[in-house]
């Protein structure tokens, strides 16, 4: 995700490339979705979930990471 802190990481622009391209969605997410999710489990329609883990990441998480060529 595009923040302040990630700004600092070496290589992050080509690392969020590889990410978006690798992605099932082809894009990368956003703060907002990413925010949009706990504000959901915050809510009282996330009521019954308990245990979860919910990935917010463009469907990342089904696949394996390839290598990002330098």
């Amino acid at each position: 995700i595009r923040t302040l802190a990630a700004s600092g990481i070496k290589n992050f622009r080509k690392m969020l490339a590889a990410n978006e391209a690798q992605t099932p969605l082809r894009r990368n997410v956003t703060i907002d979705e990413v925010g949009n999710a706990g504000a959901f489990l915050c809510s009282d329609l996330a009521s019954g979930i308990s245990g979860e883990i919910m990935y917010v990441d463009g469907g990342f998480n089904t696949t394996a990471m390839g290598s990002m060529e330098e």
